[in-house]
């Protein structure tokens, strides 16, 4: 959005554009979006997640052009969004249809299907590698295999077995036949689960993360126990326009993670109560984040900022904060100019006081909004 009321007007912000566009160029050879979505796939999928786009393709063009500013690359996704036609609605589909790539259950060591470690560097050192500097890496999988290894299996969420045994406490149905699209619909306090859930998986990561680990930290009485915490493909299907089939359309990457809370406020039957969260792309931080969020919302409880939806929802929203912040960088000119006006009154009045030229009491200056 141009901003006009500054000296030299238009052609000043076009300069500034001009400089921003000449900064990201550089003097190096150009990234290619190819690259930025297959050798920076996580921040594409942060960009994907806070922009509310699965898109991947899209969501590198967008870090491209923000310089890697994943807020501002969201907010590229969700203007982008705002414009296109919504041809279909996809129909639900269960998490345990997801074809996982890594699976991992701190909560249980023996699962059905075993741990799925997929890529990580969860369990090794993390140190610079200078190897990257010069010269192109090498794949260390090339000499893997894998031509014998069959398609992977559909893998058992953990949370099942305890829901088998009677031992996860299920929240509350939702008062609404259908679940309100908070793209569409602002959201309205006191929130329902779903769109609590939708306005988590929108939100900025690191927002988040602070809020989930805010509660770890004692301003919440939340710590769970993480059951799962899943990556993989799941598919998007619609109805057949003709048949009324479901069909298969694609499929996304998306980040799943599942905790349990005890309850032991009822001695004579405790269960656990669980959190969820699910984002686009592999962001398990964020997906974890939203985990510990939900389980505290759960609480419907003020006590601290973590277990208090309004706050929470207000808060994790990237686009708005980011908003909120930045505008600050635009011409407050008025406002400041008043606010001066009144202190060096007041500090002029003070000095009258001491001289004993002007009486203590007399109002010192006229309350903002008095003379308008």
């Amino acid at each position: 959005m141009g901003y006009v009321a500054v000296t030299a007007g238009e052609e000043l912000i076009e300069r500034a554009e001009e400089l921003f566009e000449s900064q990201r160029i550089g003097d190096t050879e150009d990234i290619d979006v190819d690259q930025i979505d297959e050798q920076l796939s996580r921040l594409t999928a942060q960009a994907m997640s806070e922009g509310g786009l699965y898109a991947p393709r899209l969501a590198a063009l967008a870090v491209k052009q923000a310089q890697g500013d994943t807020v501002e690359a969201a907010f590229l996704l969700r203007a982008y969004r705002s414009t296109l036609e919504r041809l279909d609605e996809s129909v639900t589909v269960e998490p345990s249809e997801m074809i996982a790539s890594r699976r991992v259950s701190p909560a249980f060591k023996d699962v059905p299907g075993g741990q799925l470690l997929g890529a990580t560097k969860d369990y090794t050192q993390r140190l610079l590698d200078f190897d990257l500097v010069d010269g192109t890496p090498e794949d260390p999988t090339e000499e893997w295999d894998v031509a014998g290894e069959g398609d992977p299996d559909r893998l058992t969420n953990v949370t099942e077995l305890l829901r088998d045994e009677g031992l996860l406490h299920e929240p509350d149905e939702p008062d609404v036949d259908e679940p309100n699209d908070t793209t569409r619909e602002s959201v309205t306090h006191p929130a329902e689960r779903d769109e609590v859930l939708q306005e988590l998986a929108r939100g900025e990561t690191g927002a988040v993360t602070a809020l989930g680990y805010s509660a770890l930290r004692g301003y919440g009485q939340v710590h769970p126990t993480l059951a799962e915490v899943r990556v993989g493909d799941l598919p998007v299907r619609i109805e057949h326009p003709y048949t009324g089939d479901e069909v298969t359309v694609t499929h996304t990457r998306v980040t799943e993670s599942e905790a349990v809370v005890p309850i032991y406020e009822k001695r004579e039957d405790p269960q656990f109560a669980f959190g969820y969260g699910l984002t686009f792309g592999r962001n398990e931080r964020k997906a974890i984040g939203m985990t510990i969020l939900d389980a505290s919302i759960q609480l419907d409880s003020e006590d601290e900022p973590a277990e208090n939806a309004e706050f929470v929802l207000d808060t994790v929203d990237g686009l708005d904060s980011f908003g909120f912040i930045e505008h600050l960088k635009l011409p407050h000119y008025v406002t400041f100019q008043s606010i001066l006006d009144r202190i060096r009154a007041i500090r002029e009045r003070q000095e009258l006081s001491e001289d004993g030229r002007v009486d203590p009491g007399e109002p010192a200056v006229t309350e903002a909004g008095d003379d308008d």
